[in-house]
């Protein structure tokens, strides 16, 4: 049974029932993968927690792979929604960029296990559906766009819209939310060792890419054409800020 999704259309009860019940389930997997590790999601102890018999939680989802899946499509989704948001209350330019890259160490911050699930590839073999994945993607747009008006508006250099240039801003504010992370799981986000450290990673990513270097300088090594453009062989090297979905590799 499929819900639909259209606001105008109302739910009937039993549609509504059926979300809720789906809702419950995804927050009872994220508790047990809270104690037992992401990749260690029991699905008998999720029913457990929701008062389900197994049986009966495969009628919601039908399989562990498929309760994963709904959990990266929430995630990401409430990603980009405050990804979306930082932009959107900024000003235009490089204010937006750092604020989108320190609205995602905020959220790795609030969401420590789910940021495992979305930004590393904490279970082996999973790979999203392209359903879940396409939030990923339209974040990663963002974050794109918001660098190419800070380009335009003369306050970083052309290098950084490149492929290349996103994937080392992405680099940088994954390596220190991922710290944050695993060093300092229960703090938020102005709290803990690494996250003093985002502020200054941005500034040097800023003056790397200055605006000031010559119009044909390009910091990628390699023949022309290529690597100097700033292109890389695979497409978008992190669709959902972290996790690259094709490559399998974080």
């Amino acid at each position: 049974m499929s819900l639909r999704l259209d606001p105008a259309t109302p739910l009937t009860p039993r549609e509504r029932h059926r979300l809720q019940t789906r809702g419950e389930i995804l927050d009872a997997a994220l508790a047990v993968m809270a104690g037992n590790g992401v990749a260690a999601l029991n699905m008998t102890e999720v029913a457990r927690l929701v008062g389900l018999r197994q049986p009966s939680l495969y009628q919601y989802f039908d399989s562990r792979t498929a309760v994963y899946d709904a959990l990266f499509e929430r995630g990401m989704r409430a990603h980009h929604d405050a990804v979306a948001a930082a932009i959107g209350n900024a000003p235009p330019g490089w204010a937006a960029v750092r604020a989108a890259i320190t609205a995602t160490f905020r959220f790795a911050a609030q969401h420590p296990v789910l940021a495992q699930l979305l930004f590393t590839r904490a279970v082996p073999g999973f790979v999203p559906s392209q359903q879940a994945y396409a939030p990923s993607l339209r974040q990663y747009e963002l974050i794109r766009a918001a660098v190419a008006a800070a380009v335009q508006r003369g306050e970083l250099h052309p290098a950084a819209a490149s492929e290349r240039g996103v994937a080392l801003l992405v680099a940088v504010g994954a390596g220190i939310a991922s710290q944050q992370t695993a060093n300092d799981p229960g703090a938020q986000a102005p709290e803990g060792r690494f996250a003093p450290l985002l502020r200054p990673a941005l500034d040097m990513y800023a003056t790397y890419f200055s605006p000031d270097r010559p119009d044909y300088w390009t910091p990628w090594p390699g023949p022309p054409g290529v690597a100097e453009a700033g292109q890389l062989d695979d497409g978008p090297p992190f669709g959902s800020m972290f996790h690259d979905r094709k490559s399998g590799s974080s």
